[in-house]
């Protein structure tokens, strides 16, 4: 048994494979229900839409154990849910400019992470390729002009907030939504399949980049960063906050302690 195998063991994580596979297919169902519910674009079905951003996703994917679809379907989702709460309004009744705004975040959140290639290139990278795939999509399937203009979609809101999820963060964010996102992007570690995706496959495309970062270290870096993470939203610090500190905290320093041991 291996240092991960005997960690997941003495943690007591108990996802098999196959209820990790059936919570990312759930996940991916909701999370295309949610977008539905939320995204609304003239003589543009939004299920159909989130089913041909998916297709781009996957065309664009440079086979990322993390940075995958499901990453992004969590932080959709988380979105979704922050704009909820932000917005404290009947969803129905936006005026056109907040429906606009809402569409072009959650289309930010869906294409933040397209083109990703983990750690082999700077992130500064890895977000002018998402905001050149997202443009590029946008255009192509006649939801912006050939100009980028749309009432449904507000290209510069979308690849701005797309832009704020660039880490290390250079800035704080400018806005709300800006918030929104990169909070959203933050929370993969109070996921059910939390172990999976940190410390097996994040810690996999970190070993891409550095084949000599020992597990231990990679788990003491996870708590430091868990430790030190900054978030912004009110939706965060109303509804997230405890949450956080309870799960996400004890998760990670539950780890690095079983790590040590071996």
């Amino acid at each position: 048994m291996n240092k991960i195998s005997k960690v997941k063991k003495l943690i007591d994580f108990r996802l098999s494979p196959a209820e990790i596979i059936q919570h990312r297919l759930l996940k991916h169902a909701s999370t295309r229900q949610a977008f539905a519910g939320m995204v609304k674009l003239d003589s543009v079905d939004a299920q159909d839409l989130f089913d041909r951003i998916h297709v781009c996703f996957e065309e664009a994917n440079n086979d990322r154990p993390y940075h995958d679809w499901y990453h992004t379907c969590c932080v959709i989702e988380g979105t979704i849910r922050g704009l909820r709460y932000h917005l404290k309004a009947d969803l129905d009744g936006l005026s056109e400019a907040q429906q606009s705004e809402v569409n072009s975040v959650v289309i930010a959140a869906a294409f933040h992470d397209a083109g990703h290639t983990g750690v082999k290139d700077p992130d500064i990278v890895n977000v002018s390729r998402s905001i050149i795939i997202a443009s590029r999509f946008l255009t192509e399937r006649g939801i912006l002009g050939t100009n980028g203009d749309s009432v449904s979609v507000d290209l510069p809101l979308a690849l701005e907030t797309l832009q704020s999820t660039q880490y290390p963060f250079k800035r704080e964010p400018l806005n709300e939504y800006q918030a929104i996102v990169r909070d959203a992007d933050l929370l993969q570690i109070l996921e059910p399949t939390w172990f999976e995706d940190i410390y097996c496959n994040m810690y996999q495309e970190f070993l891409e980049g550095n084949p000599t970062l020992d597990f231990e270290e990679f788990c003491k870096n996870e708590l430091a960063f868990i430790n030190n993470a900054k978030f912004y939203s009110a939706w965060f610090h109303d509804k997230i906050q405890d949450e956080f500190s309870n799960v996400a905290l004890s998760r990670v320093q539950q780890t690095s302690v079983a790590v040590s041991k071996h």
